[in-house]
């Protein structure tokens, strides 16, 4: 059988119109020869991805985006197309997580699976996640550095504006006057410390001072030695028996002053007596009354005659 050339033109065209449709779905990651199960995920922010950009699951791809787009209905939340491979089956509950495949922050979508047993249906919508990439992850720790850096930066700005108020031209002066003493004061240290200065002769003295010590170590281990036989015959003689004869002393006082407290004795009657005491009161009273009447009238106690005794006889 002959085929006329019209036929084998049509077939030619019709082999590369459908060479030249695989290969764009190809160069962009659809492979029509394997059937593929569109889900549906929804975003609030998918972080620059893109459609066409790679589906995995556990670090394998099986599948791609197939369409992005805003859905007015649920607030223009964005809705993810997922063209998943029919040999790939989906738990339910799985998660359909935003992440960066690359250094680049190239954004792709990976399936974290559940453990449920029940599977998702073509057409299910997947719960979402989204994992901020490294560029993300360092501009969340930039930016509070960033702050904290202009805060710092604002607080040495306020604090130089108030050491600037502070430190005023007499101040500035006082301070010039205080590092000049300090340094005067650092001279003199300097003439001391010198071979001729002061402190070096202090320590030279302090030297021969330690060294006649060690000289005469001997001695002075001799005379405190001497010393202490002094103190020690001292403690085991006199001083002994005199404390002994203190502690006597002080029970016998001891014993006379429990006496007169109960009342035993003149000297206890006289402190615990009170009638002691008045009459002894009563009688130095009379006696004053007494020498004072014979002040007074001394006739009447003593009579002297001078020429006779006729008075007196009368």
């Amino acid at each position: 059988m002959k085929i006329s050339t019209e036929v084998k033109l049509g077939i030619i065209i019709t082999v590369a119109i459908a060479v030249t449709i695989w290969g764009i779905n190809f160069l962009k990651g659809k492979n029509i020869l394997k059937p593929a199960n569109n889900y549906v995920a929804f975003y609030n922010d998918v972080g620059g991805l893109d459609v066409n950009a790679k589906i995995f699951m556990n670090g394998f791809r099986i599948g791609q985006v197939d369409d992005i787009y805003f859905d007015v209905e649920r607030n223009d939340m964005l809705t993810v197309v997922l063209g998943i491979n029919k040999s790939f089956e989906i738990p339910e509950k799985s998660i359909a997580e935003v992440f960066s495949a690359d250094l680049m922050g190239t954004k792709a979508i990976r399936i974290i699976k559940s453990e449920s047993q029940q599977l998702h249906k073509p057409g299910d919508t997947l719960l979402t996640g989204f994992s901020p990439g490294l560029d993300q992850q360092i501009q969340n720790q930039i930016i509070p550095l960033k702050d904290k850096t202009e805060n710092l930066i604002e607080t040495v700005d306020s604090l130089l504006q108030d050491l600037n108020y502070i430190f005023d031209d007499r101040a500035k002066k006082s301070l010039h006057e205080s590092i000049l003493n300090l340094e005067s004061t650092t001279d003199h240290l300097d003439e001391m410390l010198t071979d001729d200065g002061k402190m070096n002769r202090m320590i030279q003295n302090i030297e021969s001072i330690t060294s006649n010590i060690r000289d005469n170590n001997d001695e002075i281990a001799s005379a405190i030695s001497n010393l202490s036989a002094i103190s020690d015959s001292v403690s085991a003689s006199e001083l002994k028996s005199t404390i002994n004869k203190a502690n006597e002393t002080l029970d016998q006082a001891h014993q006379i002053l429990q006496k007169i407290n109960k009342g035993e004795g003149n000297i206890g009657l006289l402190v615990n007596n009170d009638s002691l005491y008045y009459n002894l009161e009563s009688l130095t009273g009379e006696m004053d009354r007494l020498i004072k009447d014979l002040q007074e009238n001394p006739k009447k106690y003593i009579n002297i005659s001078v020429f006779g005794g006729s008075d007196r006889k009368k």
